[in-house]
Formats: structure tokens, C-alpha cells, sequence
């Protein structure tokens, strides 16, 4: 079927092992990202098919005889089909993808909860457990499950709605939406990401230097090669532990402008 998608010689471009895995679910997902919304649902529907054939997707399922693969027919609870269903839901409002959401919960809760927590299903077909809880459970499952039922999440900003913050060198928009999840779904605001790093604070050192040698083409002449020697002589001195210095400048007057909001450690060189 022209949504399912198999394994390929990387050389010849045979088709190797007609299968798909769990891993890849997130697929759907990635297509709605770039608006192939018509693959991105067909690829959603195939996977969802195998979920309600065996409340949950195994880690490897054979395409060709419809059935799981040998030693991979466990399913540890990830996450990928239901982060799917996130991204797919917010484009398009299709209510099968809460039902998917829905279906998930309803067999987690059936299948894996135990006493202390959720376990991996070590066999699809039977429904037994493995005795351990995989932590993307918890960092990714339930937070996908949680952000496609709350629409209203600040992690779904559009942008509408932003908070900022001042700096010496002037504001910094933050929480307008656009978070980016990183392999364990933890979110990351890029704007916080651009206002808050080392690279900017080396930009205004770059433009304080401009400005000091537009001044000394003026005339003005400031002892400039003077006074950064010197405190590379300086710190020198005080540097026991690192073989890298760098000259302190005395051209900016730290003194009068204020510690911004948002800073970050700096780290050991």
C-alpha cells in the first residue's frame, strides 16, 4: 500500500524486511509538520489498525502476513503513535485521533497498570508483562496523551500570547509558542534559546569592540592594545586552573547597567 512503508536496501533500493516498527510511528506526525496531511492520515490509519488489533502497537509487525514478528512482540508503552495523534489532531481536528488518545488510555489502564506504576507488555497476543516501567513512559506517553486532550495547553500558543523580558540591551520575547521537544519530550522554548546564550553576550562584546575602534579612527586614540594587554598580564596572574584566558575589557561599563532577568551559567572553559 503506497502508506505503509518497508524496509529498503540502502544500495539497491529492494525492498529487505517487509515491516514496520513501533519506533517509526512518529512518521504521521513528521508529515503533518510539513502539511502532507493526506499521507500523514493514511500512514496514522495503518498503524491505529494494528493498535486495535492488539491494544497496542508490538515492536515489530510483519506487513505482509498481518502478524508480529518472532522475539517482537512487545510493546513498552512508547510513545510515538500517540505523539502522532497530537501533531495530526492540532492540524486537522479529526475527533478519530481523540479516539485513538482514548483508546490508549483505556488499554493502558487495562493491560499495564500494576501496583506500583504502568509495566511493559512483554507479549501483545497474550498481554503479559515484563517486570519494569520504561522512564520515556512517563516523560513522553502521558505527556503526549495529556497535551492532545488539553487544547487550551500553554505549549499550543499560537503566538496570540507572549511574556517579556528586559534586559540591558532590550527585550526578549518569550512563551509565544514554537516549543520543540527534545527525544524525551521535555519542551524548549526557542526564543528563551536565542535571548538566553552565550553567543549574544559574545555579539554585544563584538559590537562594544566596534564601537571602540570607530572611536579611535575618530582621533580619540583610548590606549586600546594598551589596556587589553595589560589585563591579559592581569589575568594571567590569577588563572591557576585554566590554560585558556580571555582579556577582560575595560571599555564596558558593567558598573551602571543591571543584572538581566534571564541569564544563564556560564560554562568552565
Amino acid at each position: 500500500r503506497r502508506s505503509s512503508d518497508l524496509w529498503v536496501q540502502m544500495f539497491k533500493g529492494t525492498v529487505s524486511m517487509p515491516v514496520f516498527q513501533s519506533l517509526e510511528a512518529f512518521w504521521p506526525g513528521l508529515q503533518s509538520l510539513i502539511g502532507d496531511m493526506d499521507n500523514a492520515m493514511k500512514t496514522f490509519h495503518n498503524y491505529y489498525t494494528v493498535w486495535k488489533q492488539y491494544g497496542g502497537l508490538p515492536e515489530f509487525y510483519s506487513i505482509t502476513q498481518g502478524f508480529t514478528v518472532d522475539k517482537r512482540e512487545g510493546y513498552p508503552l512508547r510513545p510515538e503513535l500517540i505523539e502522532s495523534a497530537m501533531y495530526l489532531y492540532r492540524a486537522t481536528g479529526d475527533p478519530t485521533l481523540l479516539e485513538l488518545g482514548r483508546d490508549a488510555v483505556e488499554s493502558i489502564e487495562k493491560i499495564s497498570k500494576v501496583e506500583c506504576g504502568y509495566a511493559t507488555i512483554k507479549d501483545v497476543r497474550d498481554h503479559k508483562l515484563d517486570n519494569r516501567m520504561e522512564s520515556f513512559f512517563l516523560a513522553e506517553t502521558v505527556k503526549y496523551l495529556y497535551l492532545l486532550f488539553d487544547p487550551g495547553n500553554f505549549i499550543h500558543n499560537d503566538g496570540s500570547s507572549f511574556d517579556t523580558v528586559t534586559t540591558p540591551y532590550g527585550e526578549c520575547i518569550i512563551g509565544a509558542g514554537g516549543y520543540i521537544f527534545n527525544t524525551e519530550a521535555h519542551p524548549v522554548d526557542p526564543a528563551t534559546l536565542h535571548c538566553c546564550k552565550r553567543h549574544r553576550e559574545e555579539q554585544w562584546e563584538v559590537e562594544d569592540l566596534m564601537r571602540e575602534f570607530c572611536s579611535f579612527s575618530k582621533g580619540k586614540r583610548p590606549l586600546f592594545r594598551e589596556s587589553i594587554l595589560e589585563q591579559v598580564e592581569d589575568a594571567k596572574e590569577t588563572s591557576h586552573s585554566s590554560s585558556k584566558v580571555k582579556a577582560k575589557t575595560s571599555y564596558r561599563k558593567n558598573a551602571n547597567r543591571k543584572n538581566p532577568l534571564l541569564s544563564c551559567p556560564r560554562s568552565e572553559e
